[in-house]
């Protein structure tokens, strides 16, 4: 049969038989289409697993991750961004990426962007964003560019860790052998001008029996008085490296009142009215010199605050602990002064901080708040610049103690360094520990740790 009678045989085939196999085409059409439907809806429910890995990852990080576009508006922003500077992303999400930097790092934000229009990255790049409360964070930024499927650079992904603790624990460590440094040489001057202050000593006694007129035994007896400061001053800076003596139980009252006499001329110069209310208060067992010491720096504090006239308040009572209910003593140390700003209350008794330069020791209340915490007490400070209610007040608590730890280094523990919290510990009689950073707030002229 040829070809051509095959094909009229099929053609005239019956019409049953033609449907079935169409019938068996199109079956094998629609699985076809049924096997690629398939793969497409498996391949994109793996691409949206993917995605939601990936948007599970970057939200539950520790990390900052944000994005920008490259104009520097913020895209997008994770709960570790909300965590690290404490804005959500309603807050950040169309804002610059320039409202995290401080007016010290201002420029940041836009070298990194021309960096990203170049196709290049900035890897571990350390600098100082703001976070919500005012506070800087210091943070390793790393960015990288973000590009479109066609490779242009459209934005800029940003990976911010705080490293602020890290950053801190390493200040605390030089700290620790600066003041170890400091120690010894204190120690040893202290010991070096011994000689020549018994030298003085004998000398005044001598001249006190000489005809001198009144006004010369006058300015003999403030010399004398000037003298046995200089002495004690000298013998507390030994005893604070050494392991000072001299534990025993005192009035509060005389060691204020004796506090305050070494500042009465400054008084009167500074025009400032000092009030004194002290409560009925049983002698505490404490170290006469060393709270002496602490309460001469807040008063020589407050009176740098208040150089044009003000009120000083000092005030004792019994009080007891809030948070253990030990019995003890209080003594509240108030001055209507101009203040101190949010910034400097943060950094108030950090060790070294001044703005004083080679004059400025930066550890006058810092040193305070150590003998204090010796003394198993705490100290606070409140403080206002508002204009129509400004001033600070410190406030002392010292417990009933049956025995004064050892400053001995080797057998203290508060002599080591803790990691400064946003501001904390500080003290000496005149220039000691009062200054901290300029800012643009109005700054504190008295506590500016010196």
């Amino acid at each position: 049969m040829s070809s051509f009678e095959r094909a009229n045989t099929s053609m005239s085939a019956a019409p049953g038989e033609i449907s079935q196999s169409v019938l068996q085409l199109s079956g094998v059409v629609d699985s076809s289409v049924d096997t690629s439907n398939t793969r497409e809806e498996a391949l994109e429910r793996r691409a949206n697993e993917t995605l939601a890995l990936l948007a599970a990852i970057v939200e539950s990080s520790d990390d900052a991750i944000l994005s920008s576009d490259l104009n520097g508006s913020i895209t997008s922003w994770n709960k570790g961004a909300e965590r690290i500077f404490g804005y959500t992303a309603e807050d950040m999400i169309g804002r610059p990426t320039s409202a995290l930097a401080p007016q010290s790092a201002l420029e940041d934000p836009s070298h990194v962007l021309e960096k990203i229009r170049r196709g290049e990255r900035v890897d571990h790049y350390e600098t100082i964003r703001r976070h919500k409360d005012g506070s800087d964070v210091v943070v390793s930024l790393s960015v990288s560019p973000l590009c479109d499927i066609e490779g242009n650079v459209i934005g800029a992904s940003k990976v911010a860790r705080d490293i602020t603790g890290t950053k801190r624990a390493e200040q605390a460590l030089r700290n620790a052998d600066k003041l170890a440094l400091a120690g010894r040489m204190a120690a040893s001057i202290a010991h070096e001008i011994n000689n020549p202050l018994e030298a003085i000593t004998n000398l005044l006694f001598l001249l006190e029996h000489e005809d001198i007129s009144e006004q010369g035994r006058r300015y003999l007896t403030m010399a004398q008085h000037e003298l046995t400061r200089v002495s004690h001053i000298a013998s507390q800076t030994l005893g604070f490296f050494r392991g000072a003596p001299g534990s025993a139980t005192y009035p509060l009252a005389d060691i204020v009142d004796s506090a305050v006499s070494l500042n009465i001329g400054r008084l009167t110069t500074c025009n400032v009215k000092y009030e004194k209310r002290f409560a009925p208060v049983t002698p505490l067992l404490c170290n006469q010199g060393e709270l002496r010491q602490v309460l001469v720096n807040l008063v020589a504090n407050a009176l740098d605050a208040m150089s044009g006239g003000g009120r000083l308040l000092i005030r004792i009572r019994d009080a007891s602990d809030p948070a253990t209910g030990a019995a003890g003593a209080r003594i509240t140390v108030a001055d209507t002064g101009s203040g101190m700003s949010a910034q400097t209350h943060r950094v108030l008794f950090e060790p070294f901080y001044t703005t004083k330069g080679s004059t400025g020791t930066g550890l006058g209340l810092w040193v305070s708040s150590q003998i204090i915490v010796r003394h198993k007490g705490h100290i606070s400070v409140r403080s206002s610049q508002s204009p129509n209610h400004h001033g600070t007040v410190f406030s002392i608590f010292l417990p009933r103690l049956k025995e004064i730890p050892s400053t001995d280094p080797e057998k203290s523990q508060t002599h080591q360094v803790t990691l400064p919290r946003n501001g904390n510990k500080a003290t000496s009689p005149e220039d000691e520990s009062r200054h901290t950073p300029a800012e643009p707030a109005r700054p504190s002229t008295a506590y500016t740790a010196a």
